[in-house]
């Protein structure tokens, strides 16, 4: 079982890495937008999407290490755990237990972190849309962001920047 456990803590390692590099990119991309340096981005994107393969390959070999510690314990992959791992295992899963914690923060900050990208996507469009609006003397019917931090349509005239 430690064979498993020590494959699943490389695996884990190797994610962590991968996720590392993600958010990364995720930074520079966030970067990129606020300066308006939005021609940069293609090699970037086309960066994150071979760490996102790779992520998912990681999460592949996850899985089949998983199923086979489930096999080892004697119960389904899906009632296979951190913490099962600790109890059956004991001192020799607690490593994983932490790198395993490490991983799932280092996620939930890409989450936030993509959240905060796809925000300033959104809103550089509307913007534009907006302008064109503005040129174009259409009336504005696309939600955006208020200063009070609520979506409504723009009053006719009006930028997004302003609303």
């Amino acid at each position: 079982m430690m064979t498993l456990i020590e494959a699943l803590e490389r695996n884990v390692e190797a994610e962590i890495e991968v996720q590392t590099g993600i958010q990364e990119l995720l930074d520079r991309q966030l970067d990129l937008l606020v300066r308006g340096r939005s021609a940069e981005l293609a090699p970037l994107l086309a960066r994150a999407e071979a760490e996102l393969e790779r992520s998912r390959a990681l999460e592949r070999d996850r899985s089949a290490l998983v199923a086979r510690l489930g096999a080892r314990l004697g119960v389904k992959s899906t009632e296979v755990s951190l913490r099962l791992l600790e109890e059956r295992a004991g001192a020799e899963a607690s490593k994983l237990a932490d790198r395993g914690a490490e991983l799932k923060a280092r996620i939930e900050r890409i989450r936030s972190r993509n959240r905060e990208v796809a925000l300033l996507l959104r809103q550089s469009v509307l913007f534009i849309d907006d302008l064109v609006r503005a040129v174009t003397g259409a009336t504005a019917r696309a939600p955006t962001y208020t200063r009070a931090g609520t979506m409504q349509p723009p009053a006719a005239g009006t930028l997004a920047a302003e609303a």
